[in-house]
């Protein structure tokens, strides 16, 4: 689910969270004397990195209360066995801490991090790991939406149609921003867009049709980048987040052949993506300001 911030919630959260905050070391941060921080966006890769984006959404998702208390304090579900995660990175000196994420649910293609995902789930959850392995639909939307078979169609046909994979639906879902960061400057969830749009250019056959349940409080932010309610759904209460949620669907071809203020700025990150994979926004000294380049620098994260 997408999370609204801009509900009322209760923030007492009287946990203390093990595996959040933790400040990784980075070997080389050498990012010039005149910038306070970067943020560096990006694909979740490793091992560590993904621990800390499962401890990232428990955290935040315990924050609003939309989930219950785990012992492990990360929150992992099936789901993830089958996702792409993006990530921005805070990076300070010679220390780099993940602050959002957001995951593209596939509906037949597993991930390839999905052996580092059992080994934390592993670990963490023991003997309630077997709860977490069964998928019980493509997609989570569809444990409270029903959703029409048509937006299925293209899982039953040749794969090497074109066509019809291009048509497939990719679920976003499971974004999560750290509370420093809601309505910052840093314009982090925009970030996040923008390496959703770039992954889908760089996949092959480009992922174009995307599906949403956010909280109704977010609805015409998404609709202003394109989503519409899915026809024959209404308002429910979403599966094990106890909130109100709607169902809507983007096709994001469409979406950029309008006027938008994604096409442009994804177009010069483009090329440097796929060389180096990630894109860096810089927050100066000097002026205390953000502003987005190409870091030409490779840095070891």
């Amino acid at each position: 689910m997408i999370m609204s911030h801009a509900i009322n919630v209760d923030h007492k959260v009287s946990e203390k969270f093990r595996f959040f905050n933790n400040l990784e070391i980075i070997s080389d941060y050498n990012i010039g004397i005149n910038y306070h921080k970067i943020f560096i966006f990006k694909e979740i890769t490793e091992e560590n990195e993904l621990l800390q984006m499962f401890a990232l959404r428990y955290f935040v998702y315990r924050y609003v209360n939309f989930i219950k208390p785990s012992e492990c304090q990360l929150d992992i579900d099936c789901f993830d066995f089958y996702s792409t995660f993006l990530g921005a990175f805070e990076v300070i000196g010679g220390t780099k801490r993940l602050i959002g994420t957001i995951r593209i649910i596939s509906g037949d293609e597993k991930s390839k991090y999905a052996g580092k995902i059992k080994m934390i789930a592993h670990n963490s959850y023991k003997n309630k790991l077997s709860n977490i392995l069964k998928r019980p639909t493509l997609f989570p939307i569809g444990e409270t939406f029903n959703i029409q078979e048509e937006y299925f169609a293209s899982f039953c046909v040749n794969r090497n149609n074109f066509l019809r994979n291009n048509c497939k639906p990719f679920e976003i879902s499971r974004l999560a921003v750290h509370p420093e960061y809601w309505g910052s400057e840093a314009r982090i969830m925009v970030g996040l867009h923008d390496l959703i749009i770039l992954d889908s250019w760089k996949s092959n056959p480009k992922k174009n049709i995307y599906i949403i349940a956010t909280h109704p409080n977010t609805r015409r932010v998404y609709e202003r980048l394109g989503f519409e309610i899915i026809p024959g759904t209404n308002e429910q209460l979403y599966k094990n987040i106890n909130q109100p949620a709607v169902a809507m669907v983007m096709n994001l071809q469409n979406y950029l052949n309008t006027t938008n203020p994604y096409s442009e700025r994804c177009k010069s990150l483009f090329k440097s993506y796929l060389e180096k994979g990630s894109f860096v926004k810089i927050k100066l000294l000097k002026d205390n300001t953000y502003r987005e380049e190409f870091h030409m620098q490779s840095f070891s994260i």
